[in-house]
């Protein structure tokens, strides 16, 4: 399939968002050492989600799976990656407790934009199904952590 540029930079775009997202849960690593694993493995699933979305450009021109044209709405996912930008400066700018720091992440993981970031793909074949459900669970068992481990943290 041929992609143009602005599909391409929106595909990247939110490639970039789900970095953002990595480099916070890093900045609270750091802040808060002694739930650094906590912090890394989610920054972990963050890296990862990122290398997919950007591997799902070569699948698309490929065709191997399609791209789900309608599905993201760009200045959103532009706000939404101002408020993380926001809570890294915040973060590294002055003291954050660690309940605000979950509730800043369950906000996130919690957005449109993070709960739906696999559906940039259509699952309407066997190969992109198996990814899309691969992803979807990826997804699910991520959040589920975060749940947990919020729970644990009151």
């Amino acid at each position: 399939m041929e992609l143009s540029t602005f599909q391409i930079n929106k595909i990247e775009l939110i490639a970039e968002y789900e970095a953002a997202v990595m480099e916070l849960y890093w900045v609270y690593s750091e802040k808060f050492p002694e739930h650094r694993t906590f912090w890394i493995d989610m920054a972990d699933d963050e890296r990862k989600n990122t290398e997919w979305i950007r591997s799902t450009i070569d699948q698309i021109k490929s065709g191997k799976i399609e791209y789900n044209r309608d599905r993201f709405n760009i200045e959103a996912i532009r706000i939404s990656m101002d408020f993380i930008k926001a809570q890294i400066k915040a973060a590294l700018d002055q003291p954050v407790s660690l309940q605000t720091a979950l509730a800043n992440a369950a906000g996130i993981e919690d957005s449109m934009a993070k709960k739906k970031f696999y559906e940039i793909i259509k699952d309407d074949n066997p190969e992109a199904r198996a990814l899309y459900q691969k992803f979807l669970a990826e997804n699910q068992r991520h959040r589920d952590k975060l749940v947990l481990f919020r729970k644990q943290n009151k």
